[in-house]
């Protein structure tokens, strides 16, 4: 019987992007409304929930196959769901809607019953519950005499790194979801925007909400303070976070929120929104590392929140290192090695060791990671190990690297592109990449749907001095 992971991998591979494209989504609709109806539409079980085109790379996306292979690589016996795959495809090919939404129901049905499957690699690795049991197994650096620079200085640091991650998010939104030699077909190696940049995604949606809690409490802030930003701020999510805010609605908070019949529990979503959780902590990994923790809870469980722990960390570190190599070295420490995330960090960075290109290395773990599902964390998170270990200090190579490696590649060049932006500043930040912004950020986040990217930058470097003593 032919698999979910197979199902997804050969619509992956299959997608070919669209070259010199000039069109840019029609946003203002969200403004009407009607964007949120769309987006309601595809989150609910109907055809969009197997196979809908994602709104600005064009790339197709199945939540359901993503669903089923998740549960799968997290050792259940997904069977059961499999066996409706070959179904729910009929239906649609037959427009027989009706049955589709019975189908989809007993896919999700098939997968809370899903048993666990004794002896499978994922339950021989230590399942990390707490934010304490972490720490009981983490190497966490300490900076004893870091001391904040003057605002002036400090201020250029956030706002490079805002500047590194919006246009990192930019550029991947662009490409995302295409398998690498595709990209490589289509465009050759990207150094630049694919076609004009646009900012509005769910990518740093979740970390303006972090940052709304963080203003009000400070580092004392916890996982329901940060639910209540979701719940008051965001009207609709994708997959983990999708469950989670319905999960909350329905006053289901954290940490059942992000564990509870949440197939997506380990994919890129709480990795993708990890920098505001360095930037609130610079040069203090232990705090940022905290700060991931309750803020990855609310919609993740495990390696889960232990990807959003290591981006955090490098974007916390990246405000005392100078070398981004020695910075990756360090939070690759910060993850405990007795969990199967650890694993792919580490197979990621010998793939590097013994290759003499980021081709080389990324083809090693592409076919590795195969069987995950392009959002899914594990093979975003290799893609980050081979951009930082090629590119060095080099922020554009960097970018390069997580552009041609496919996969989610706006959640990975954007958290990749804030730690870049504060260690390096906004001088080392090219103007073909900046200008095109026009210093705004247009969001989703009720009352945060135009902002300049200075005036969020302020917003952020005041929070940090305000709360830093505490």
């Amino acid at each position: 019987m032919k698999q979910a992971w197979e199902w997804d991998y050969e619509m992956f591979s299959g997608a070919v992007p669209v070259k010199d494209r000039t069109d840019l989504i029609q946003w203002d609709n969200l403004l009407e409304g009607k964007f949120l109806e769309e987006a309601r539409q595809m989150l609910e079980s109907g055809k969009g929930a197997w196979t809908k085109p994602l709104p600005e790379s064009k790339a197709p996306y199945s939540k359901m196959l993503g669903a089923i292979s998740s549960m799968a690589n997290m050792g259940y016996d997904v069977t059961e769901a499999d066996k409706l795959i070959p179904l729910a495809f009929d239906a649609i090919r037959e427009d027989r809607l009706i049955d589709l939404q019975v189908l989809n129901a007993r896919v999700f049905k098939a997968l809370a019953e899903a048993p666990k499957i004794e002896g499978h690699p994922y339950w021989s690795y230590v399942v990390y519950e707490s934010f304490e049991q972490y720490l009981q197994n983490a190497q966490l650096c300490d900076y004893p005499d870091y001391r904040l620079p003057g605002r002036e200085e400090l201020f250029d640091r956030v706002h490079a790194g805002w500047l590194g991650e919006i246009i990192g998010s930019a550029l991947g939104t662009a490409v995302e979801g295409f398998k690498s030699s595709r990209l490589w077909e289509v465009f050759g190696e990207i150094d630049g925007y694919v076609k004009p940049p646009e900012t509005l995604n769910d990518d740093i949606t979740f970390e303006l909400a972090l940052l709304e809690a963080f203003r009000e409490k400070g580092y004392a802030i916890d996982s329901d303070d940060i639910a209540d930003k979701w719940v008051g701020l965001i009207p609709f999510a994708y997959t983990a976070e999708e469950v989670a805010l319905r999960h909350m609605r329905s006053g289901i908070y954290p940490p059942q929120s992000g564990y509870l019949v949440n197939p997506y529990r380990e994919m890129i979503g709480a990795a993708m929104r990890a920098a505001i959780c360095g930037a609130l902590a610079p040069g203090r990994p232990r705090l940022a590392a905290e700060l991931a923790w309750k803020d990855g809870r609310v919609s993740h469980h495990n390696n889960g929140i232990l990807a959003e722990v290591f981006n955090a960390v490098l974007v916390s570190m990246a405000y005392v290192e100078t070398d981004m190599r020695t910075v990756l070295e360090k939070a690759m420490r910060a993850i405990p090695m007795d969990s199967e995330f650890y694993t792919v960090l580490e197979f990621a960075f010998e793939a590097c060791e013994k290759s003499a290109t980021y081709r080389e290395a990324w083809e090693l773990c592409e076919e590795k990671y195969k069987h995950y599902n392009w959002v899914h964390c594990y093979p975003n998170m290799a893609s980050e190990v081979i951009a930082i270990y090629f590119a060095g200090n080099d922020y554009q190579k960097a970018m390069s690297i997580l552009m041609m490696s496919g996969q989610d590649n706006d959640c990975t060049g954007g958290p990749i592109g804030h730690a870049y932006g504060a260690m390096l500043g906004t001088a080392a930040l090219d103007k073909k990449f900046t200008e095109p912004l026009e210093d705004r950020l247009d969001t989703y986040v009720r009352t945060m749907e135009t902002q300049s990217i200075t005036s969020l930058s302020e917003k952020t470097t005041d929070a940090i001095l305000k709360h830093w003593q505490e």
